[in-house]
């Protein structure tokens, strides 16, 4: 299992590297792993597709409150 911290990590990479198109990226490389039948690779973008969402909030629509 990756962990949590990795996954955003990535995340962050495929922002950096792709900027709003990151999104679409993660979610054609999960298609990838879909077409394959590897269902492991394919929990990875997924959560990583996950990851852009929310770090892709803008801060005014985001539910978390900071202290």
């Amino acid at each position: 299992m990756i962990a949590e911290i990795d996954i955003y990590r990535s995340a962050t990479v495929l922002i950096r590297q792709h900027g709003e198109r990151a999104l679409l990226e993660a979610m054609d490389r999960l298609e990838k792993y879909r077409r394959i039948g590897n269902t492991g690779g394919m929990d990875v973008w997924r959560r990583i597709a996950d990851a852009i969402e929310t770090l892709q909030i803008p801060p005014h629509l985001s539910t978390q409150t900071t202290h």
